[in-house]
């Protein structure tokens, strides 16, 4: 039987009321309340004091309701003094907050996962990005008409409206230069911006990397461009010192960036990019975390619990390219990598090979059905495991639990629900939290990675 939501009857607030702000939610919206209602306000965070029009609730009958801020009475003592512009975009939930206050908030979040999953454990202040320098080195930006001119930016939360953004101090500088140059070229010659209710227009997306050695740039349309745009499109990446060139065509209903016929312009199709002393590939489709310092950082610690071991062997699960396999082949016997995207497999075994390590196994294979072998190596000390923001999963959990001898275990969280739920799994069933820390790898953001670090006698 589905639960019954509770009506609560609609009262109307014609004039402004006061209302303290208390928290600030993951889409940077500040909440109050007022009477038996939850209030959402724009541009407010926790400890601003303000004048706001309540209007009616987002649903008949429901609880929550949105304000329009009419003047601040007292702003924040959490606010930042001297904002960057960029920060302001809806993308950023904490981009109004100093930048200590929204680590702590991140930590906070950390703890409320534990508590749900009914865990004690402590919780040391997240690991900070270093502002001074870019931290973003991959991009994707989104095309918009506006006036007539051609924009480009990330879409508001919830929704695929276009917010402009000139300049981003968290990215490489030539990332938003190259693309407002882009966009007067586009809007130069009347390219048309593609509309997903019609299906009618050219530009889609615009996709950037930065290695801090060499770049690359992936321009998707809706259908093939005549050539002498492309000429155009390849000649300004060339003045960019683009050296991976992409255009890719995606003739997709859906919002998958790089579906559809990918076509390379230049003659390298892939970047080098240097993480833990080792050189990594990095073209289009390449998983690789995009803040650098903050990637090497929480890879050095996971690495490092687990150990060395030079007559043991580790399991990297959901290995990617192989970043963290390579990283372990110097302190183990042997190390396996598994890895669900074929794709990665292939660039992992081509790193792997680039880099001479010749102790690496790796293998395609979706960990939730073909863990259990694995588990069975008698010599398997250490094991990382990196997945994608859905976690592994109940099954995949209890496999891990069922591993005969000692056992260290990183697993490295990208999403606080899946570490509710994977964790609570791998503690009723034996493993003892050694320690959790955060990783601010998109600072501003309401994500944090979390790094937990178990153990199984």
């Amino acid at each position: 039987m589905s639960k019954k939501i509770k009506q609560i009857p609609y009262t109307k607030y014609p004039d402004p009321i006061e209302l303290t702000v208390v928290k600030l939610n993951d889409k940077g919206q500040g909440i109050a309340y007022l009477d038996k209602y939850e209030i959402y306000l724009e541009d407010a965070v926790d400890g601003d004091v303000v004048l706001a029009k309540v209007e009616a609730p987002f649903t008949n009958g429901s609880k929550r309701r949105p304000a329009n801020v009419l003047s601040f009475i007292k702003k924040s003592d959490n606010r930042a003094q001297n904002n960057d512009d960029v920060l302001k975009h809806s993308t950023y939930a904490y981009g109004k907050l100093k930048y200590e206050i929204s680590l702590e908030k991140k930590r906070q979040n950390i703890l409320e996962a534990l508590k749900k999953a009914k865990i004690k454990a402590d919780v040391s202040t997240v690991e900070p990005t270093d502002l001074s320098k870019p931290s973003r080195y991959k991009t994707i930006r989104y095309f918009a008409l506006t006036d007539n001119k051609v924009i480009n930016g990330f879409y508001k939360t919830n929704s695929h409206e276009v917010e402009s953004v000139e300049f981003s101090s968290l990215e490489p500088k030539w990332f938003s230069d190259f693309a407002n140059d882009l966009c007067r070229l586009f809007t130069d010659n009347a390219v048309s911006v593609y509309d997903e209710e019609s299906r009618l227009g050219l530009l889609r997306y615009l996709l950037l990397r930065d290695t801090q050695k060499q770049r690359l740039c992936v321009l998707t349309v809706f259908e093939q461009i005549d050539e002498n745009l492309v000429s155009l499109y390849k000649k300004l990446a060339e003045n960019y010192q683009i050296e991976a060139i992409y255009l890719n065509i995606n003739g997709s209903s859906g919002n998958q960036i790089l579906n559809g016929n990918l076509q390379c312009l230049s003659e390298k199709e892939q970047i080098k990019l240097s993480l833990c002393d080792f050189e990594f590939n990095a073209g289009p489709n390449t998983f690789l975390q995009v803040n650098y310092d903050i990637a090497s950082k929480l890879y050095q610690e996971a690495i490092d619990f687990c150990g060395k071991d030079k007559e043991g062997h580790a399991l990297d699960l959901c290995c990617g390219v192989g970043t963290m396999t390579l990283c372990l082949s110097r302190n183990f016997e042997s190390v396996k990598g598994i890895e669900i995207v074929e794709d990665s497999i292939k660039a992992a075994c081509i790193n792997a090979e680039e880099n001479h390590v010749d102790n690496v196994s790796l293998e395609v294979g979706d960990v939730k059905n073909n863990l259990k072998a694995h588990l069975k190596d008698p010599k398997l000390k250490a094991i990382i495991c990196d997945p994608s923001r859905a976690g592994i999963g109940h099954e995949a959990c209890t496999a891990l639990a069922s591993v005969k001898g000692s056992m260290k275990l990183a697993y490295i969280f990208c999403s606080l629900t899946a570490l509710t739920r994977d964790l609570k799994t791998l503690v009723e069933n034996g493993y003892r939290i050694e320690s959790v820390k955060g990783f601010d790898m998109f600072p501003f953001t309401s994500h944090v990675e979390t790094l937990v670090l178990l153990s199984k006698n």
